[in-house]
């Protein structure tokens, strides 16, 4: 059998164990209802505006290089019709001169 300070060990194991957690459980218990509501709330509150200023963030640069692509197709397409009125009077100046040399060519 055993001895009574065996038994006496164990019963003092548990009521320092039972202490030891009632402690650990004032310490860590959760905050009222209300309080704990409010958390989630101002932690929900937060989340939505780092959304929001992640999500203004994005839109701010997608505007940013919608607004340098469109610069660069009006430079670009500036560029194109300037050369393509280049060849047109290029052409039509060289098709006029031919023009003169047949005339030339059937007056003489």
């Amino acid at each position: 059998m055993r001895s009574s300070s065996d038994g006496l060990k164990v019963v003092g194991a548990l009521v320092i164990g039972a202490a030891a957690g009632a402690a650990l459980g004032i310490l860590f218990a959760p905050k009222k209802g209300s309080e704990t509501r409010q958390d989630i709330a101002d932690n929900a509150k937060k989340m939505t505006k780092n959304l929001k200023n992640k999500f203004q963030g994005q839109v701010d640069d997608l505007k940013d290089q919608v607004a340098k692509a469109e610069k660069f197709l009006e430079e670009n397409m500036s560029n194109m019709k300037d050369t393509a009125e280049d060849k047109w009077t290029s052409t039509k100046n060289n098709i006029d001169h031919k023009i003169d040399n047949v005339k030339d060519a059937v007056k003489s």
